[in-house]
């Protein structure tokens, strides 16, 4: 394979990722790059959870006027849990006549497949915007909000300062890894600046890798050493950037779409002109 199909030979690329971990690992290593994968959390399946059958009957019986997407994913799962238990298309009714507004692409793809249409997307796909068009607009009566892992609190209140009713929608929540190790020595690895390169595609594998380096009492030399010079820190999209920014972290590498493959495009661009830099 030419040495150009590979631009991060002599690379060393640390990896945050749950879910589709492997993937992202097999891509870094054909673009050449050696791969240290210390998964930061882990993503908790509430489908079976009886709050969500709750929820989503009660939905059913009474549609919101309004539903909130936070991820594709998060709708796929909770439409397929639904339909196993007999109560998807009563669901899908109730939805289908409530305005749709979506945090990004991705959740606009899946409510387009599970037949439902979109009205609003975020521009720059942050819940802020979100909050900030349903304020700009009025307010709502009766808003269902799509949770994505993130605490449901935080992102409850925003909304409920102009909606007389927000209904959260558990479909899975972020934990930590089972087994803290790999992220300890990737903190070690980051400080020791034995990587070039950490990938992040969710922003809680950077809230929890800086937790993680925080109880090493290392949280200061992590943060520091993240900074596009010593350790270059690569963002899936906007929404992990801002909470990296917030972090600390600095000289982020971010790709233009928030995708996996485009944030690994977006890397090797980077090292490519690093190479050409030396």
């Amino acid at each position: 394979m030419p040495l150009t199909d590979m631009p991060l030979t002599g690379w060393r690329i640390g990896v945050t990722a749950d879910r589709r971990a492997d993937p992202q690992i097999d891509v870094l290593r054909r673009r050449g790059a050696e791969v240290l994968h210390g998964c930061t959390m882990r993503t908790l399946n509430l489908t079976e959870d009886p709050r969500l059958v709750e929820v989503s009957r009660a939905l059913a019986a009474d549609p919101p006027d309004t539903l909130v997407l936070q991820t594709g994913m998060g709708l796929t799962m909770w439409l397929e849990a639904m339909d196993e238990i007999g109560i998807g298309g009563g669901l899908r009714d109730a939805l289908g006549g409530a305005e749709i507004l979506a945090r990004g692409p991705k959740a606009v793809s899946a409510a387009r497949r599970a037949g439902l249409t979109v009205a609003w997307s975020a521009p720059d796909e942050l819940f802020a915007q979100i909050a900030d068009h349903v304020a700009a607009t009025g307010g709502r009566v009766r808003l269902a909000l799509q949770l994505d892992g993130t605490d449901e609190e935080v992102l409850v209140a925003p909304l409920a300062t102009s909606c007389t009713e927000v209904v959260a929608v558990p479909v899975y929540r972020w934990a930590w890894p089972v087994d803290v190790g790999p992220a300890e020595e990737l903190v070690r690895a980051v400080c020791a600046d034995e990587l070039h390169a950490v990938t992040f595609t969710t922003k809680q594998a950077a809230v929890h890798l800086v937790a993680i380096a925080e109880g090493m009492g290392r949280r200061d030399e992590l943060v520091s050493a993240l900074d596009g010079v010593s350790v270059v820190p690569v963002s899936v999209g906007p929404v992990c950037t801002a909470t990296m920014e917030a972090l600390g972290m600095t000289g982020l590498v971010e790709p233009e779409r928030p995708r996996l493959v485009a944030m690994i495009d977006a890397l090797c661009d980077r090292a490519t002109g690093a190479d050409r830099a030396k």
